[in-house]
Order: C-alpha cells, then sequence, then structure tokens
C-alpha cells in the first residue's frame, strides 16, 4: 500500500513483473547488493489516474542471502543524493526524491516486507517544484534469478 499526503492510497500491483526486492550475489569484483522496485495499481491522484510507481537502485550489503536481509535499511537524504543514484518516484514522471528511509522488515515465503518513507516530487517543472509526503507499507517478491518470477506466476 502506498499513501501520498493523507488523501491518496494506491495498492500494489502484481500483475507484471514492475514489483520486486532485487537481491545480486556479487562476485569477486562487486559486493552483493540489492534493489527495490514497486509498482502500484491505479488510482485517483488529485482528479487525476495514475499508476505510481517507485525505484530505489542497487544498495551495497554484506548479507550473503536474500533471506539474510531482514532489518536492513537504507535512506538518502537530499535530492542531489537521489538524483545521482538514480532513485525516482514516478507519479507523472520519474523525479528523484527530495528524501526518504527505506527498512526490510522482514523475509518471510520468498517475499519480503518493505516500508519506506518521504518525500516525494509530484512535479518538477513547477518553480519551486512541489512536493508531497509518502508512505508505503508492502510485501513483495524477492527475486534472485529470472526464474523466480515464475513462483509469482510472471
Amino acid at each position: 500500500m502506498l499513501k501520498i499526503g493523507e488523501d491518496f492510497v494506491f495498492e500494489e500491483d502484481w500483475s507484471r513483473r514492475q514489483s520486486s526486492l532485487m537481491y545480486f550475489e556479487g562476485d569477486e569484483d562487486e559486493s552483493p547488493s540489492w534493489s527495490v522496485e514497486i509498482g502500484f495499481a491505479k488510482g485517483n491522484f488529485n482528479g487525476e489516474e495514475i499508476s505510481p510507481s517507485i525505484c530505489i537502485n542497487p544498495i551495497a550489503t554484506d548479507q550473503q542471502s536474500a533471506a539474510d536481509l531482514a532489518g536492513q535499511s537504507f535512506s538518502v537524504r537530499t535530492v542531489e543524493e537521489s538524483y545521482d543514484r538514480e532513485d525516482s518516484f514516478y507519479i507523472y514522471e520519474h523525479e528523484p526524491m527530495v528524501d526518504y528511509a527505506l527498512q526490510i522488515v522482514e523475509i518471510k515465503s520468498d517475499t519480503a516486507h518493505i516500508k519506506c518513507s518521504g518525500t516525494l516530487i509530484v512535479d518538477g517543472y513547477a518553480r519551486p517544484y512541489t512536493t508531497a509526503g509518502f508512505e508505503i507499507d508492502s510485501w513483495i517478491p524477492i527475486i534472485e534469478s529470472v526464474q523466480d518470477w515464475q513462483k509469482f506466476g510472471l
């Protein structure tokens, strides 16, 4: 579930391969990492029908498996940091976030309980750009290889 401001709520959309916690093992040249993408079903936002989504790019970890990621967290404190990492939130188009805090609360049955909150840019063309607070509380598939999508019928 995604909540934007006080008035707008969106449910997860598992109909496509748009939502996942991806875990990458790494190799001798790079450390393991994880990333999060969550797509949400269409809903009303300020009188318009939108399908929001969030993309948090790879985060290095010392955990040796996806099952060990429970309790991991990550945060970004500035728009510049979000922009440099190419993390984005899609409302009308992809925009960096002002700030966010992301946590993997629990791992259970090939899914991850994710919580994320922060401030997103609603309209990057406005001067100054317009923002809104957001909160995500979702269970999403854990994907470690392309074959994992089959577990979820995707």
